[in-house]
């Protein structure tokens, strides 16, 4: 088949010093977002973007890029007419102007309407340029666009990137994009897997997406990073497989070790038996975070001494041997730390929390811990847990964050809350008290385990809010993309355990209880409405999108998250909205609230005095209004909403009749402010429910 001559392949391959392994999946996924940004701006039509790499090489390949830009033909909007021209038609300055500034002349200018007034306009047609000719202003400014998350300056140049640059092959077709980027030039010479030698330098003749991985595998360097990552759990589950055991293979220690090599080749090893009496926790965390191996278990899922190793193309004895030592020096000091901890029972340590620091202004985590029990026993309440629950939660809440003074802990921080249960079991607390302490922090993150026992998620609801209001007190409050407390993720994880767990939690309860309980002089705020609704605001914005994602049309998920502060709450009337949106007497309370609320602004109060009611339609409109507020209080009881929804229904007509006979804007000022009452509490009836006027009806809100 015949390439078409009007399309070309670009390959761009960036060769660095390593790339720490947890960078890499944002850097390839950034590298293609840029560029395909770039080649839209610059209207450049192309196929399939790829971006492959290792730790030490970023590559880019983009498949049928047009050899030109499109042409573009556009309008360029000038003065008014009315000043441009005299009333003979002659041009005057502004329209003398506009034309030499496009590039046109006078007999070009196109006058047409917009609005009620005529503009000034020229037509512009601009060939578009040749694509060889902006590559090599192109590919340098997708390179120098790319996130830094660590960007680093060497020798005396001004150009910051991840890692030094050693080599850049940047070919358009068969031909070099020729320009100079940080003191290195471009060429097409790539370099191989680094235990390769000087042999391992290879002239990549084409942009050729197929070719240029072939002979990269010549070279030890397999680039395709999904390639590499199927090989390397291939191989972990056939040395498994020899072992008579089976791989525990994580996606995050996948992703790592696949960028931590070119070429992977895989190892049994093993280690003495003896520290299998450590917990299995320990003994996964050191093998996976320190040594970055993937350990093994036998068929009953339980820990063996032996683990593989994947290797970046290294011989097999002197690995095997040497990470063997690495792990016995690794698990022997996990084996001190244990034993170590157990000396002192878990309840002894609650009193070393005061010695540390939780956040400045917001006292030690003695302080925290206090708070936490406190405002547990509150939250316990509300999830109707019983005494005998209740003590076992305040136990929970007073041990759950003293295994963080723990040699083990600090050596291996992922490990708190699981060394807690497992330090609480060895000092004989309840193990309701042990599996709580573990199962506070979840989820730790998206899709993670929620807690399962009522105490531990009573106490996980209680130190996130802890957390969320002592840090917005102090104003250390999320920007942007920077979260460095993980308040966002403490949200989400109080949204999900109250979605999934269907808890009903008054949240602006909560917190004002929970803000009681700090030291005001410390946190040195005292504005609470505004911190309490800025709180507020920071939750519930984080519940709309997953109501979104549920099904919830956006201006529903608005109308009732306006005036509700119980998420699980929130979740039950916005499916009720969805279930009657569509029917036309949902649309017609929609229609009526809406129209009373904006009269009601007008209101200077709530209460009707049934006296000053003069009118039949107004009359009728009270009475049905007292019946129908009861009846929504009942159902609201029973959390029957869509009963609510139709009960509300029942005021259409009787709101309709109302505005159709009734002034309410009365000569009188007694009447107009008596009926204003009436509206507004109708209004304050609606909006139990949700703010209508955020519906969108027939297009409108």
């Amino acid at each position: 088949m015949t390439k078409d001559k009007s399309q070309m392949n670009v390959l761009l391959e960036i060769g660095c010093e390593e790339i720490p392994a947890r960078f890499m999946p944002g850097f390839l996924a950034d590298l293609k977002a840029k560029a395909e940004d770039k080649l839209k701006r610059e209207r450049l039509s192309f196929g399939q973007i790829t971006t492959l790499g290792t730790n030490r090489r970023l590559a880019l390949f983009v498949e049928n890029l047009a050899t030109a830009q499109t042409d573009l033909s556009e309008e360029a909007k000038g003065p008014p007419a009315d000043i441009a021209f005299d009333q003979s038609g002659n041009p005057k300055p502004p329209a003398i102007g506009f034309a030499k500034s496009q590039g046109i002349d006078l007999k070009e200018i196109i006058v047409k309407p917009v609005g009620e007034k005529k503009y000034l306009f020229a037509k512009i047609e601009r060939k578009g340029e040749k694509t060889a000719r902006l590559l090599p202003t192109l590919l340098p400014e997708i390179i120098t666009s790319l996130y830094q998350p660590l960007a680093m300056r060497w020798g005396d140049l001004d150009f910051k990137f991840i890692r030094p640059i050693h080599w850049i092959v940047a070919l358009y077709g068969t031909k070099v994009v020729n320009f100079e980027l940080a003191g290195i030039k471009t060429g097409a010479k790539t370099l191989g897997h680094r235990f390769a030698g000087a042999s391992a330098v290879l002239k990549i003749k084409e942009a050729n997406l197929s070719a240029y991985q072939k002979q990269l595998l010549k070279l030890g360097v397999i680039v395709d990073q999904e390639a590499r990552a199927s090989l390397i759990r291939e191989q972990v589950e056939a040395i498994a497989k020899k072992a008579g055991a089976k791989a525990l293979i994580p996606d995050d220690l996948l992703t790592e070790v696949n960028f931590l090599v070119e070429k992977p080749i895989t190892y049994l090893a093993a280690f003495d038996p003896k520290f299998l009496k450590l917990p299995s926790e320990v003994l996964i965390t050191s093998m996976k975070k320190n040594q970055k191996y993937f350990p093994l278990v036998d068929k009953t899922d339980t820990l063996i001494a032996k683990f593989a190793v994947v290797t970046n193309g290294c011989r097999e004895k002197e690995v095997i041997e040497g990470n063997r030592k690495v792990l016995t020096a690794r698990l022997s000091d996990a084996r001190f730390f244990f034993e170590e901890d157990n000396k002192l029972p878990l309840k002894m340590r609650i009193a070393d929390l005061a010695g540390i620091v939780f956040f400045e202004k917001l006292g030690s985590l003695a302080d925290k811990t206090e708070r936490v029990a406190r405002l547990t026993a509150y939250i316990g309440k509300h999830l109707a847990l019983r005494n005998g629950s209740l003590e076992l939660a305040d136990r929970i809440a007073r041990l759950c964050k003293a295994d963080l003074t723990t040699k083990m802990v600090y050596e291996f921080p992922e490990l708190q809350g699981t060394m807690g249960k497992i330090y609480a079991l060895a000092s004989g607390e309840d193990p309701i008290v042990a599996q709580g302490i573990a199962e506070h922090y979840f989820p730790r993150f998206g899709g993670d385990d929620l807690p399962l026992t009522p105490e531990g998620t009573t106490v996980a609801l209680a130190d996130r809010l802890d957390s969320l209001i002592g840090y917005f007190c102090v104003g250390a409050v999320p920007t942007g993309s920077v979260d460095p407390y993980g308040l966002r993720r403490a949200a989400l994880g109080i949204i999900r355990i109250i979605l999934e767990k269907k808890i009903s939690l008054p949240l602006d309860e909560a917190i004002e209880h929970g803000y009681n309980l700090f030291n005001k002089g410390e946190t040195g705020h005292q504005d609470f409405p505004k911190i309490k609704r800025q709180l507020l605001d920071f939750l519930f914005s984080r519940l709309k999108p997953i109501l979104i994602d549920r099904g919830i049309r956006y201006d529903i998920a608005d109308a009732v998250l306006t005036d509700c502060s119980d998420i699980s709450l929130c979740a039950e009337i916005a499916d009720a909205v969805m279930k009657t949106a569509d029917e036309k007497w949902f649309q017609d309370i929609v229609r009526s609230a809406d129209r009373i609320g904006r009269i009601a602004k007008e209101a200077r109060r709530e209460s009707v005095v049934a006296g000053d009611l003069i009118e039949k339609e107004e009359k009728e409109l009270h009475e049905l209004y007292l019946k129908v507020n009861w009846e929504t209080a009942a159902s609201i009881r029973d959390g029957q909403w869509e009963t609510v929804l139709r009960q509300l229904s029942k005021l259409t007509p009787a709101v309709d009749l109302f505005f159709d006979k009734i002034l309410v804007m009365h000569q009188e000022e007694r009447i107009k402010t008596n009926r204003l009452a009436l509206l507004k509490a109708l209004e304050k009836t609606y909006r139990l429910v949700a703010d209508f006027s955020k519906i969108v009806i027939d297009g409108k809100k």
